[in-house]
């Protein structure tokens, strides 16, 4: 009388390998999903018959489908990154060794008929089900009130949070910060007393990379499981609410480090040689850009306008930096630079941004550059005007913030630090001497702030204004221990947040100083 649970077992079985496997088996062809869909459906045949031995064969064969099947999930349950191949399959698996083991005949009983309607709902559910598993989602209602502007003196307050695990990054969104840590959750956290705001976590999830988008509007995330690292899963927050916008698995070399930079309305990632922008609302496909033929477009370092995207477009006797447009693709302004023939001489393009999209530095290092080329400068992000050319004494720092920097470096430290006015390209010089032993350091529109003196237990934080005014220092306690440590220093809506990432021990807070 369960025949037809069995029935409904093996399609869904058949059906399994067809379904998407999330992040952690990325694989169109999941070879041991299809085997052991193959062999549930072969099982479910013998079961028919009217052969005591094939029925017991049936069993036996079923329960060890249903054993590697369960195995399977555990361990998709375990990288937190399952999709809904494995949850079908294992529902699957249950209403097959069920229905094969209490054997009937075909005749439509009412048992008969609500078991099999449950093993269909089984499966059905099954994703939702895994999904509910696997993430812990505590989103919050939407916020009337506008955000705090971003901090760039403290004026005294201090808030700390202490996060459950070690911090692997921290970005300024929505109205304060989003904090990632190593046991797979972002915590958005306001910037004027450090509440927490919203949480989304995937239990045993590694965090890859966590990004904002330039307005602050949305949080980006992506998710490696620990057993497959070809995939990720990329999952788009509302940096208000910590509701997801869209989930994508995308391919672990579109994403690596310093791969994921959403603009302010899409997200625009490497495929080949080919770029996509993605909706960064729904995720859907916006565009797609490709080099002209006979050019290619190796890999450049990601960098956003604040409405544009860069791509680096080489042929054969020319060198072009192309700005397209975040919403359409199509450019809106290009900078070239004339090559001779290549001759086997390297060519190295760096290109680098301001936090805030605003200017864009290009570095082209080339025997190849034609004279009088333009290989290295400071340009509008958005109208690809020329504001400055270094002094080849100078490093130009952009990416620290909205502000660019120059230094004189010798050795491991710098020597000289100025700001640099632009368009205009005037300067002012810095206190080196404030912060002798640097930890890390960001700019605001007005505003230089340095971490400095880290002793594993305190740190200062010295802010100079960028005219040149003379630096304060506020003492901030971060205990903590592990190893291989590093430095975030971010401001942020309401407050300069400050923490230290580290691998074991105890991790050190997160702290906020408040003020203007």
């Amino acid at each position: 009388m369960l025949r037809y649970m069995t029935l409904v077992g093996a399609s869904a079985a058949a059906v399994a390998p067809f379904l998407s496997g999330g992040a952690g088996r990325p694989d169109d062809l999941d070879w041991p999903v299809a085997g052991l869909a193959a062999g549930l459906v072969a099982v479910a045949v013998l079961g028919f018959a009217r052969s005591k031995g094939a029925r017991i064969t049936a069993v036996v064969g079923a329960l060890v489908a249903l054993g590697v099947t369960v195995r399977l999930l555990l361990r998709d349950f375990e990288a937190g990154l399952t999709g809904s191949r494995l949850p079908v399959l294992a529902m699957g698996a249950v209403a097959v060794t069920i229905g094969v083991g209490v054997a009937g005949s075909w005749r439509v009983r009412p048992v008969g008929v609500v078991a099999a309607v449950l093993a269909l709902a089984a499966a059905v559910l099954a994703p939702g089900a895994a999904q509910a598993v696997i993430v812990d989602s505590q989103p919050r209602g939407a916020q009337l009130v506008e955000a705090p502007v971003v901090v760039e003196r403290p004026t005294g307050g201090q808030w700390s949070w202490q996060p459950p695990a070690d911090v692997v990054g921290v970005v300024a969104a929505g109205h304060g910060v989003a904090v990632a840590t190593a046991d797979g959750s972002v915590v958005a956290l306001t910037g004027d007393d450090g509440r927490v705001d919203w949480r989304y976590t995937r239990r045993g999830a590694r965090i890859g990379t966590v990004s904002a988008s330039m307005d602050r509007k949305a949080v980006v995330v992506t998710f490696r499981s620990p057993f497959d690292t070809r995939a990720q899963l990329l999952v788009a927050l509302d940096a208000d609410t910590g509701v997801v916008r869209f989930e994508k698995v995308v391919r672990s070399v579109q994403v690596d480090t310093e791969g994921v930079m959403p603009g302010t309305r899409t997200l625009a990632l490497r495929d080949g040689d080919s770029v996509v922008g993605y909706d960064l609302v729904t995720g859907d496909e916006r565009w797609r850009w490709s080099p002209p033929d006979g050019c290619e477009s190796a890999y450049a370092r990601t960098v956003r306008g604040r409405s544009t995207v860069f791509v680096r477009v080489e042929c054969e006797d020319l060198l072009t930096l192309s700005a397209l447009d975040e919403v359409t693709g199509l450019e809106r302004w290009k900078h070239q630079v004339g090559l001779t023939r290549p001759d086997g001489d390297r060519l190295d393009f760096h290109l680098h941004g301001t936090t805030d999209g605003s200017v864009v530095s290009v570095r082209i290092v080339t025997a190849r550059a034609l004279p009088g080329a333009v290989t290295d400068g400071l340009f509008d992000a958005e109208t690809g005007t020329l504001l400055a050319r270094p002094d080849r004494k100078w490093v130009f720092r952009e990416g620290v913030g909205p502000r660019v920097l120059l230094e004189e470096q010798v050795g491991a430290g710098p020597t000289a630090i100025q700001s640099i006015e632009l368009p205009g390209g005037r300067t002012t010089p810095l206190d080196v001497a404030a912060c002798p032993s640097r930890t890390a350091d960001a700019t605001t529109p007005t505003t230089y702030v340095r971490a400095c003196g880290d002793n594993g237990r305190e740190v200062s934080v010295v802010v100079q204004g960028l005219d040149g005014s003379p630096p304060t220092t506020t003492p901030v306690r971060l205990d903590g221990s592990g190893s291989l440590p590093d430095f975030e220093l971010v401001p942020a809506p309401g407050a300069i947040v400050l923490t230290r990432t580290s691998y074991g021990g105890t991790p050190a807070p997160v702290v906020g100083l408040t003020g203007r």
